[in-house]
């Protein structure tokens, strides 16, 4: 008896084994089905004009309403599983230099205004900007994904977050203060036993993230956006060396975000930038209001020529 229940239960779980893999397979493949469209590896015609100068940081509002600005159309994100976003239908960006430093202002729309990620219902607004890394030509023959790249071409991602925005501005946001009335064995305990003083007070047992130097765990990174890399959907890759400063405000229903970095790095995997060069560059915008995180964002499909005075 037990005999033929222990083989009516190996049947039953190969049986659940198979449609679990049955049904993942169906989801990447609806994820995936869609191709990226020839359009997507012709640039646009218009092209960012990043004008020259003489302006710091403290004089930017000033230097770029010398600047026309550049509008992009943006879509939801539909190629990538799970699809999503959309929400934002047009962003502006201007450009400058001062022969040290570049400088980009992006401003879109945005009916609320989203600063927090730490309860799992909270999602935070954010922009990116993103360039091929090498001076690259891009067309239907010679194609470089607008979508964060592909394997053996690395794209230079910045992305500027509302909430490290805020972090700078007011501090380290923490779990009591969404929660103020939690309550943890170790933070209140009267009288605890030396082990768990131990464990308290050991970052690299309490706080792994810390202790492993993650940019998203630290206290102060001194900067409200973060230096990436990438080569495809999936591959999303902090750089050691954070080089990309920004600021941004929200003001009757509009984000403004300025981000800028020096011009030239000693970096290998930053885009190098140079008075007189031409390369391509794409967007993305997150919504948080909506629940956009990670792919679920509004894209545009499309490079559009980056030219710098």
């Amino acid at each position: 008896m037990l005999k033929d229940l222990f083989c009516i239960s190996k049947v039953f779980a190969s049986v659940l084994v198979a449609l679990f893999f049955i049904h993942t397979g169906n989801v990447m493949s609806q994820g995936l089905e869609k191709e990226m469209s020839l359009e997507e590896n012709i640039p646009t015609k218009d092209p960012l004009v990043v004008k020259r100068i003489n302006s710091s940081i403290d004089d930017a509002e000033k230097a770029f309403g010398q600047v026309d600005p550049l509008k992009i159309e943006l879509q939801i994100q539909d190629l990538a599983f799970p699809n999503g976003g959309g929400s934002v239908a047009e962003l502006e960006v201007r450009g400058f230099h001062n022969g040290e430093t570049i400088f980009f202002n992006l401003i879109w729309s945005d009916s609320t205004k989203n600063e927090k990620s730490i309860t799992h219902a909270q999602f935070r607004d954010a922009v990116g900007l993103m360039f091929p890394i090498e001076i690259v030509k891009i067309s239907p023959e010679t194609p470089y994904s607008p979508r964060m790249g592909d394997r053996g071409k690395p794209v230079n991602i910045w992305h500027w977050k509302a909430d490290w925005e805020k972090e700078l501005a007011t501090g380290y946001a923490h779990m009591e203060d969404e929660y103020p009335n939690m309550f943890t064995d170790f933070d209140f305990n009267p009288e605890p036993k030396q082990i768990q003083n131990e464990l308290y007070n050991s970052t690299a047992l309490m706080s792994g993230g810390i202790a492993a130097g993650s940019l998203l765990s630290k206290a102060n990174r001194g900067s409200s956006v973060e230096d990436l890399n990438a080569i495809g959907f999936g591959t999303l890759t902090a750089q050691t060396h954070q080089d990309v400063k920004g600021k941004g405000s929200w003001v009757d229903g509009k984000w403004n975000v300025v981000v800028y970095r020096p011009m030239k790095t000693s970096d290998e995997f930053d885009t190098q930038f140079e008075p007189g060069m031409e390369t391509y560059f794409n967007t993305a915008v997150w919504d948080g209001e909506e629940g956009d995180r990670n792919g679920l964002k509004s894209i545009s499909v499309r490079w559009r020529p980056l030219k710098i005075e």
